[in-house]
């Protein structure tokens, strides 16, 4: 396992509530398809009860809560409820929007002030969103945001960094905030985006992404129950995935979350990267079942090819199983790379072979 420091990223420290499937839009590149059709929404009363859950876990080690869709802004009582309950739990508030309130600098300045709990808002601002939410919307919620005092970023997806229309919207975006505002992540094929975006422009390599991810620190809640490991692809897979950490209407917080601190495929992923996975199939011999090629530089594809295979995911927990020494180098990865010691079971430190 190669060296990969990276900035301190606290498991369990933000969770994230998917409160609908209902959205403004159906986006082509969108891995949950959701659309102003989808009907899923999470209830009010499980959205609460859960969040007194989480905020009473280990004394209230989680103190971020992301709220997400779908589009949130689409049932606004909805989501001013569920905020303003997570604010006067003590937590930090953001919420994922596309802008599409934003018509105006008037009503978004309206929409957001009644949004009084939430303290961030990440705006989803890419090609696609574009062809059919006004740039001015973008534009509107962020001087809203500004001027209300609240944190901002923007989410741009693209499938390649080097298309015209992504470096047209760079362009676009950097005339109205700096660089540092914008994290932009790589489109995979999955969900509507399967058949949505165009294949040509994704680039590939046939080594998987280096980099660790720092998503899978932050579990997602979604409207069924269901908590997933991230918000990336991953979250559409069946309950056979590693990423898959259990059900809130037949368990608790606690225990699932509990289960999560001893899950060694998610906390080698958030050390090392999902790349370790792959050596690790390739050095026991199972390299037909590793994927022939990767998205560049896509973290979430590698997690996606790997886990969307039952037989994979069955080799890959047997193979942790049985070898103590990779065990012992997540439990110190988790060490190393972010000062937690939960997993640690002994003082036997691992080799560096």
């Amino acid at each position: 396992m190669e060296e990969n420091r990276m900035t301190e990223v606290p498991f369990l420290s933000n969770v994230g509530l998917m409160l609908t499937y209902k959205c403004t839009v159906a986006c082509p590149h969108c891995i949950v398809k959701a659309g102003p059709n989808r009907k899923e929404e999470m209830l009010l009363e499980s959205a609460f009860k859960w969040l007194d859950q989480i905020k009473s876990y280990r004394n209230g080690i989680v103190f971020g809560l992301s709220l997400t869709g779908g589009e949130p802004f689409y049932n606004l009582p909805h989501l001013i409820s569920i905020s303003d309950h997570a604010h006067e739990k003590g937590f930090i508030v953001s919420v994922v929007s596309n802008a599409y309130w934003a018509s105006s600098k008037e009503e978004a300045l309206r929409i957001l002030t009644l949004c009084r709990s939430i303290q961030m808002i990440s705006i989803s601002a890419d090609f696609q969103h574009q062809l059919m939410i006004p740039f001015a919307n973008v534009k509107n919620a962020i001087w809203a945001a500004k001027k209300l005092g609240k944190l901002y970023n923007i989410a741009v997806a693209t499938e390649n960094e080097s298309s015209p229309e992504y470096l047209s919207l760079m362009d676009d975006l950097l005339e109205i905030t700096d660089a540092e505002f914008i994290n932009t992540s790589i489109i995979v094929p999955v969900g509507r985006a399967e058949k949505g975006i165009d294949h040509a422009l994704l680039k590939y390599s046939p080594e998987p992404a280096v980099a660790a991810c720092s998503m899978a620190s932050f579990p997602v809640i979604f409207p069924n129950g269901n908590v997933i490991a991230c918000i990336g692809p991953p979250i559409t897979l069946p309950e056979f995935s590693p990423m898959f950490l259990g059900n809130l209407y037949k368990e608790k917080i606690n225990d699932i979350f509990d289960r999560a601190e001893n899950n060694y495929v998610l906390h080698a992923i958030r050390a090392f990267g999902p790349r370790v996975l792959v050596k690790m199939l390739k050095d026991h011999g199972y390299d037909h079942l590793v994927p022939e090629k990767y998205i560049d530089e896509a973290i979430c594809d590698v997690c996606f090819q790997l886990f969307s295979k039952k037989e994979i995911c069955e080799v890959i927990q047997t193979l942790i199983e049985n070898d103590a020494d990779f065990r012992l180098k997540t439990e110190y990865g988790r060490l190393y790379y972010f000062n937690e010691s939960e997993m640690i079971k002994s003082d036997v430190a691992p080799s560096d072979n």
